[in-house]
């Protein structure tokens, strides 16, 4: 939606955007979080997150409150090359949430 209201001379297509963050020295950032659905767990969202890390766009399910919570889980996980497949099991299961829970 918010796509549909910028201008159309700011509008770019995936690869496009992805080179002009890198040329401009980003090699880590935020391309879109969308909300996927709910989760199992009570008050959890299931986000999808596409990022650059490093420089290598990277989608991922990340299970959370909100999105602030969704990002402070993705943010100590970046730029020391972890795989996505191993952030997907760290951050898009709901067996890390509960066990993250017990002592709460």
């Amino acid at each position: 939606m918010i796509y549909n209201m910028l201008r159309k001379k700011y509008r770019q297509e995936k690869p496009d955007l992805i080179q002009d963050v890198i040329s401009k020295g980003r090699l880590t950032a935020i391309l879109s979080i969308k909300l996927q659905g709910v989760s199992k767990i009570a008050d959890h969202y299931i986000y999808e997150v596409r990022f650059l890390d490093n420089g290598i766009e990277k989608t991922i399910p990340i299970i959370a409150y909100d999105v602030t919570q969704a990002l402070a889980k993705l943010e100590p996980h970046l730029n020391i090359g972890i795989p996505s497949a191993t952030l997907k099991w760290m951050l898009g299961t709901e067996r890390s949430i509960i066990g993250s829970n017990v002592n709460l």
